[in-house]
């Protein structure tokens, strides 16, 4: 049979409905190194791509970047900006 699920941050191309679970050292770090949140217009939920002019923090040793978007804490894609995981 075929291995299902367990790949860490297996995204493909940051499409919505993709599940990300970012490990609990991540959130942690993003909770205790928050940032001022920046106010944008809509709805920004997975898939959505951040501005340019947003600044992205690094998480150390991860591949994704944090953002507060909105008072919402949120994982980046860097290259592409896209939004692969929102805090609830």
């Amino acid at each position: 049979g075929a291995a299902i699920g367990g790949v860490g941050g297996a995204i493909v191309g940051g499409s919505a409905g993709q599940a990300l679970d970012p490990p609990a050292r991540v959130r942690t770090y993003v909770s205790a190194n928050r940032m001022n949140p920046v106010r944008l217009q809509g709805n920004y939920v997975v898939g959505a791509t951040i501005p340019a002019d947003v600044e992205l923090r690094q998480v150390p040793d991860y591949q994704y970047e944090y953002v507060y978007v909105n008072d919402r804490p949120m994982l980046v894609e860097p290259s592409s900006r896209r939004v692969v995981y929102v805090y609830e």
